[in-house]
């Protein structure tokens, strides 16, 4: 397959219309891929200098990308072989890639090892463990949800601390847990000794699981392979190792809600790492729908929101910018200058979601679950 670059024209750089763009760029690929059409929305470029919005597509052929923008209803300025990159694209308020200069070099298929590792140490920097416990409900919800019952084999994919295996553990189910950090498997471990539960941990990442094909009833994740290096291989896997008839659920932060608005301002001071795709694409049903593929069936969805309460905005800006991988990660590659600016940024976001109720500062983080069983 070849990478396809098309051009559509955006009246007076409109951040919205670009947005609107991409949602229905990605949707029309994922519709494709299901119907076993080898095409597939990659990422965009948003130019808002230039009016100009680049998406970048994967294709057998120019044109089943064609085809792809025709089904999205987008006008098609013009579309070629993708020989173009973004200089300094940084992740843009709506979503897209921005970026002001474009550069005639031929872009080469990201090394997703080296992406891979670079992730592996985000996750290992900072303190996450002091951040986890603000998503322990979401693992709850996601067990609940998925209905995982005693004697069931359960894997949580990217369990971190332990979240969702221990939940699965605690309602009498073979549990299983994998994590490519092995300081967050070391509190998972003590986590389970320290309630008597039986739980599974080793090190692995999502894109190359160690367990066989069908050799589980549930695959979960909770807030994990969302953040997976290369999401096609890691939805593979979630297939793969599901036995036919056996669920998989997954719940993963929305592009829209509170924690995109962080990962999206974090992109504005520190571009990410060339290949790194959106992890919140997973908060959404038709792009996980098309990861997923053939092998299963009944996908729907749900949304909800965990609260959160800090002391106020500057509270959450400091925990996140000391402890959380991704903020910590971007904030020890900027200046003085530029970590201030990005904690003034954290800190707007944060009151800006604000419910105003009482003392501090209280705020709803929206994520979506996921399921669906494979065929």
């Amino acid at each position: 397959m070849a990478e396809y670059l098309v051009e559509l024209y955006v009246s007076q750089g409109d951040h919205a219309v670009a947005r609107h763009h991409v949602a229905v760029a990605e949707r029309a690929g994922a519709d494709l891929t299901r119907e076993g059409r080898a095409v597939r929305y990659l990422q965009s470029f948003f130019v808002p200098e230039d009016e100009t919005c680049f998406l970048l597509y994967e294709a057998d052929s120019v044109d089943l990308v064609t085809e792809a923008v025709g089904r999205a209803g987008l006008r098609l300025e013009h579309v070629s072989a993708a020989t173009t990159s973004v200089a300094g694209a940084q992740e843009s308020p709506g979503g897209t890639t921005k970026g002001t200069s474009m550069t005639s070099t031929t872009t080469s298929n990201p090394d997703l090892t080296e992406l891979r590792d670079k992730q592996q140490k985000v996750w290992s920097s900072g303190d996450y463990n002091k951040i986890a416990a603000l998503t322990v409900p979401v693992s709850e919800h996601l067990v609940d949800h998925v209905g995982v019952g005693p004697n069931e084999r359960v894997l949580d994919v990217a369990t971190g601390t332990g979240h969702v295996a221990l939940a699965a553990a605690r309602r009498s189910a073979e549990s299983v847990g994998i994590d490519y950090v092995p300081e967050l498997l070391e509190i998972a471990r003590r986590r389970a000794e320290a309630e008597d539960l039986v739980v599974e941990l080793a090190e692995a990442d999502a894109e190359h699981l160690p367990q066989e094909d069908a050799s589980f009833d549930v695959v979960l994740s909770a807030i994990g392979v969302m953040f997976a290096a290369d999401h096609d291989a890691a939805a593979r896997e979630l297939v793969r190792v599901t036995r036919p008839g056996g669920r998989i659920g997954l719940a993963s932060w929305t592009p829209e809600g509170f924690v995109g608005g962080i990962l999206r301002t974090v992109g504005a001071h520190v571009s990410p790492p060339p290949g790194a795709q959106p992890a919140t694409r997973w908060g959404t049903e038709e792009v996980v729908a098309g990861l997923l593929g053939d092998g299963v069936t009944d996908v729907s969805s749900v949304t909800a929101t965990v609260t959160q309460r800090f002391t106020d905005g500057a509270a959450f800006a400091d925990l996140f910018l000391t402890y959380y991988g991704p903020t910590f990660a971007a904030a020890s590659r900027l200046d003085d200058q530029g970590r201030a600016a990005l904690r003034a940024d954290l800190i707007a976001l944060a009151e800006s979601h604000d419910r105003g109720e009482g003392d501090g500062l209280v705020c709803d983080w929206e994520y979506r679950i996921v399921t669906a069983t494979r065929r």
